[in-house]
């Protein structure tokens, strides 16, 4: 079985084509909850605690990424991570520091 972790995944798009071959979310990070309500509506992970949302800088965020990878070792005899992807926005999108001037 090969898993992955994604972060910055917005309504899970940038991840589809791994689901298509068959991988398996150990857990997705976004910031905005309707957009994760997005990824539970297409059962994106195999469980409840793996749609983690929360800023990814934040330690509570982090944790709970850990805790996810803890409970696939455990649960799934997962030995690792296969990929780690992000799909951040990209400044033309990002409501980030949006009356920034130049």
């Amino acid at each position: 079985m090969m898993t992955y972790i994604s972060l910055f995944s917005s309504a899970g798009i940038g991840c589809h084509g791994f689901k298509l071959e068959g991988f398996e979310c150990v857990a997705t990070n976004e910031l905005i909850p309707r957009r994760l309500e997005v990824q539970r509506y297409n059962k994106k992970c195999k469980y409840e605690s793996g749609y983690i949302c929360g800023d990814i800088t934040a330690n509570e965020t982090k944790e709970q990424l850990y805790s996810q990878i803890r409970l696939w070792k455990k649960k799934e005899h997962m030995s690792r991570v296969d990929v780690l992807i992000a799909t951040p926005p990209c400044q033309g999108m990002s409501v980030a520091n949006h009356k920034k001037t130049l």
